[in-house]
């Protein structure tokens, strides 16, 4: 499985969500049918309470109550929390947890990966938006609601959970076993390509209080080296703060543009995001965004509004499609229910629900089809990758046409890009990996080569 970790750039699980406010929720009268069915309720409770065969469990009952009232919305981004699941939220946004470290949503009634967060567990073991986890600890989440499953996952750091998922186009499930960490996550990073004179920024979450000064300090440091492009990178990046994605994005953008709309109920407007001419702003640099399926929701909302503008163009593969706001409403007793409120739109009016962002230019990340997995095993099971990376230690050019020639004798036909990226990882030494081998990362090369076209 390490091996999987380059291949798709590639803890509780993460839940991100597009907005997180904190309201306080206001009683309303209900309707003449909310008070007959709440009385079949009162009577069915009753019954249940006083005629059932054994002892009711009251908090239970009236627990999976409201899990059930909250599901049959069939919206898998609201949700009921209890006292610890919204303890634990909180704790998440301030950029410190303990987990594998992966965002997930719950859709048609499965627990689908969103995308796994940078150098956790989850994503160096392999794991990849779109899988769809089917066994936690050998539990079926078939029988499992979304609050069970995540409960599963979480932990102590230092303990492990054995997670078993389905993938496109992989016949079998695969099996992983994880060690749960405390994950503290860097949210900005950044790197200047000196002979292409192209800046690069990564965003891995649309989270923490001091991202929007950090991002502007990277950003400063890359134009003082004289940038002449700049690429800013979402891959992966499963959302976050709806208020600092339209930020970022104003930094990019001349004044008086829409950045994002919200509609509540009815297709109403509740909301638009405008650009300012405030503050530090890049609006001339040309700029590339680069994104994934991992992409979702306030990277959505970024990457929307550069495309609708022309202010740069979008690299990669389609988007996560999140295009829904939630509010977290804090309840009595220390719990909270989180509800979609609202869609959110391009600002070409286009909402991206369920459908994503599509890229200017399509690039797929380095991945192995059907015939590299089966030759992946069969060397696997002969042990050649490590007898070959014996005999060829350093990795170099001449020394990789030796790995595949080797290969080939053997009877393994690997595509030469995934052969690259397993002798690679096998041979360099961890302290010279970095996040920007083009080698590897065939999006990011064309990010780069767009833009020193241009200078």
């Amino acid at each position: 499985m390490k091996n999987k970790e380059r291949f798709a750039w590639a803890s509780l699980v993460l839940i991100l969500f597009t907005t997180l406010v904190f309201r306080p929720v206001h009683a309303k009268a209900v309707s003449e049918t909310a008070e007959k069915y709440l009385q079949l309720f009162h009577e069915v409770f009753g019954l249940m309470q006083n005629g059932y065969v054994e002892t009711v469990d009251e908090e239970k009952a009236f627990l999976g109550a409201i899990k059930g009232m909250l599901g049959s919305l069939g919206d898998p981004h609201s949700s009921f929390l209890e006292e610890e699941e919204y303890r634990q939220m909180r704790e998440e946004t301030r950029g410190s947890f303990g987990g594998v470290g992966m965002e997930v949503a719950y859709t048609d009634g499965a627990i689908v990966v969103v995308s796994p967060i940078e150098d956790t567990p989850a994503m160096k073991a392999g794991i990849l938006p779109q899988d769809r986890i089917i066994e936690i600890d050998g539990k079926s989440t078939a029988n499992l609601g979304y609050a069970e499953g995540i409960k599963l996952m979480r932990g102590k750091p230092g303990s492990s959970v054995s997670i078993k998922v389905e993938r496109k186009n992989i016949k079998e499930p695969l099996q992983f076993t994880l060690v749960r960490e405390n994950i503290k996550i860097r949210y900005v990073r950044s790197f200047f390509f000196e002979k292409e004179k192209v800046g690069y920024l990564r965003l891995n979450q649309f989270m923490g209080e001091n991202t929007l000064e950090e991002f502007k300090k990277h950003l400063k440091s890359l134009a003082d080296k004289k940038s002449e492009g700049l690429i800013v990178d979402l891959r992966m990046n499963p959302g976050g703060l709806l208020p600092l994605s339209v930020a970022l994005s104003d930094i990019f953008l001349p004044e008086g543009l829409d950045i994002v709309s919200v509609r509540g109920r009815g297709g109403e407007l509740a909301d638009v995001s405008k650009s300012s001419g405030k503050g530090d702003k890049y609006t001339s640099i040309p700029l590339v965004v680069l994104i994934n399926e991992g992409s979702a929701s306030a990277s959505e909302i970024f990457a929307g509004a550069i495309q609708d503008h022309k202010r740069g163009k979008i690299v990669g593969v389609t988007s996560f499609g999140k295009g829904s706001v939630q509010i977290v409403y804090p309840l009595s007793f220390g719990m909270a229910v989180k509800l979609t409120v609202q869609k959110y739109y391009t600002p070409s009016g286009k909402s991206l629900h369920g459908k994503g962002i599509q890229p200017d230019v399509v690039v797929k990340a380095i991945e192995p089809n059907e015939d590299d997995r089966f030759y992946l095993r069969k060397m696997t099971e002969k042990k050649l990758l490590d007898q070959l990376a014996s005999k060829y230690p350093d990795y170099n050019e001449q020394n990789f046409v030796n790995f595949e020639k080797a290969l080939k004798e053997q009877g393994i036909k690997l595509s030469s890009d995934v052969a690259r990226a397993v002798y690679k990882n096998k041979t360099q030494a961890e302290k010279d990996r970095t996040m920007t081998d083009l080698e590897l990362d065939p999006q990011l090369k064309k990010a780069v080569d767009l833009l020193s076209s241009k200078s």
